[in-house]
């Protein structure tokens, strides 16, 4: 079976990151979405929220499925049967953190392949740091996220 992996923080998922997904559900047979931890970054929404807006965004997609990443990349794919890794590049900058991230996957275990996909010109500058930033200026969202999370974000203002 071919399968594919797409990890990130997704917080929240973009409709740059649904689109990936969804290509990405059209040429391998199963997708796994993990919400990933990153120590780099500050999470505004917790590991179970995420992971429920991607279940729901991706409600259509049969092939996909989502779990929770604990620890290194390399280490939920192969715990998962996973050898190729989808990433998303939208720029120059992405393509420099992937290339290495790639490196770096690959010392971890040999058999784990990253497949890139660039981003449609509409995505572009469609980035979970640009949402939350705007979210913090209770700025509208609704043309960056899927409607899940939309509806989420306005049925809670609570959310910084």
């Amino acid at each position: 079976m071919r399968k594919a992996a797409f990890c990130g923080t997704f917080d929240p998922i973009t409709l740059g990151h649904l689109d990936v997904i969804k290509r990405a559900s059209r040429i391998f047979e199963e997708v796994v979405v993990f919400v990933a931890p990153n120590s780099l970054k500050n999470q505004m929404f917790s590991e179970a929220q995420r992971r429920q807006w991607i279940e729901e965004a991706c409600a259509d997609l049969d092939n996909v499925t989502v779990r929770v990443q604990h620890g290194l990349t390399a280490d939920a794919c192969r715990q998962a049967g996973v050898h190729v890794l989808i990433r998303g590049i939208r720029n120059e900058n992405d393509f420099s953190y992937e290339q290495n991230m790639d490196f770096m996957n690959h010392e971890i275990d040999e058999n784990l392949d990253t497949i890139c996909f660039f981003t449609r010109p509409e995505y572009q500058y469609c980035s979970s740091s640009n949402v939350k930033e705007l979210l913090k200026y209770h700025q509208d969202i609704s043309h960056f996220v899927p409607d899940c999370v939309w509806k989420g974000v306005k049925n809670n203002e609570n959310f910084d």
